[in-house]
């Protein structure tokens, strides 16, 4: 369960703590998607009080690219079925995206990735057959104080 004080994080050969849908198994401390969209299906109790300024979802990700040839992608982001973030993703970054805490339920929530600028290596030569998308390494949510 997912609460305002801690995180998700990604470990090999361990069973994520959400569920995962369209995403392939943790890698060392990520998961990749492996489709045009993926959703993390979570539970989140608020263990604090929130701020009266609302919360932050904030998302630790990166997204395939290819030097040359694919210099990043658009990360399309969704909470509950509500758009809440746009970004093109060229580098790993810290996506802070503000809002109301009412958005969250106790238990089933969805946080869908909508990336469909994903790509397969193997289209540049590279062994991997896999398409990727987002690069996920942790998300958390906390109150704005």
């Amino acid at each position: 369960m997912l609460t305002y004080d801690n995180s998700i994080q990604f470990v090999k050969d361990e069973a994520p703590p959400v569920s995962l849908r369209n995403f392939f198994p943790p890698e060392n401390g990520f998961v990749w998607s492996t489709s045009y969209w993926s959703d993390i299906t979570f539970a989140f109790s608020p263990t604090a009080a929130g701020g009266d300024e609302g919360a932050e979802l904030i998302l630790d990700i990166d997204a395939f690219k290819m030097a040359g040839h694919v210099e990043g992608q658009n990360v399309l982001i969704y909470l509950n079925g509500l758009r809440v973030g746009s970004h093109y993703v060229t580098q790993r970054t810290s996506v802070i995206i503000r809002m109301d805490p009412s958005l969250l339920e106790p238990t089933d929530n969805v946080l869908t990735f909508d990336t469909p600028d994903t790509r397969m290596p193997s289209e540049f030569g590279l062994p991997d057959q896999r398409r990727l998308g987002v690069q996920l390494f942790s998300m958390q949510i906390r109150p704005v104080t």
